[in-house]
């Protein structure tokens, strides 16, 4: 087990245990996600969604890494979506996950620990590479362009440099950054489709959204 691995443990745990039980009740529906965004930035995470994967093609084979209880899974298959599949650490989300979307095939794992020799046209996270820990996260970024034919999409927390966030009062948990600048950086032969910005009207945060092609 190398060094880097283990300092993300404590995100491991922090996520598979009681933070993450309480995140899975926080965040049960589309709706409910979508409203609360919408007060805060403006603009639904679906409509994000809509802007994102509009141009990708319905049968394209699609894999979250993080996925919680499905709620970005649900929202492309409202979109057409229907070869869908799920990696997510926290037993509890999963099983939610599994129960609401019988279609999409879904796997108990961390991100870390995920082999697969399957590949897929796109891979996608949204808000989990903020809750890597900076020293593993080139491995979680070179593991997501592997696994992907065609595309990455990401919906993160975003800041011009590496930064530490407090999360619900927590430390070590949640960093920002310019996520897609790191992945061109990788690989400079990736392409950036589309990015964007989005800032929440009442802090200086903001999130990216970005979607890359090899």
């Amino acid at each position: 087990m190398n060094s880097s691995y283990d300092r993300n443990a404590n995100q491991r745990a922090f996520w598979s245990g009681e933070f993450g039980n309480a995140y899975v009740d926080r965040n049960k529906s589309i709706d409910e996600v979508n409203e609360s965004y919408a007060q805060q930035t403006g603009i639904t995470v679906e409509d994000i969604f809509q802007r994102f994967f509009n141009d990708i093609d319905r049968k394209s084979k699609i894999l979250e890494l993080g996925c919680n209880v499905g709620l970005n899974l649900e929202m492309l298959q409202k979109m057409g979506f229907n070869n869908l599949h799920g990696i997510e650490l926290n037993k509890k989300a999963l099983q939610i996950a599994q129960e609401r979307n019988p279609k999409v095939i879904f796997v108990n794992s961390s991100i870390e620990d995920y082999q697969s020799k399957e590949k897929y046209d796109l891979v996608f996270t949204a808000g989990v590479l903020i809750h890597i820990h900076p020293s593993i996260l080139e491995s979680v970024i070179r593991k997501i362009v592997d696994l992907s034919t065609q595309y990455v999409f990401g919906f993160e927390y975003y800041s011009d440099k590496l930064e530490e966030i407090k999360y619900r009062d927590h430390s070590n948990v949640c960093w920002k950054q310019d996520f897609p600048l790191l992945f061109t950086k990788l690989f400079p032969q990736l392409k950036i489709v589309k990015q964007e910005k989005f800032s929440y009207k009442n802090s200086a945060m903001n999130d990216v959204a970005y979607l890359l092609r090899k």
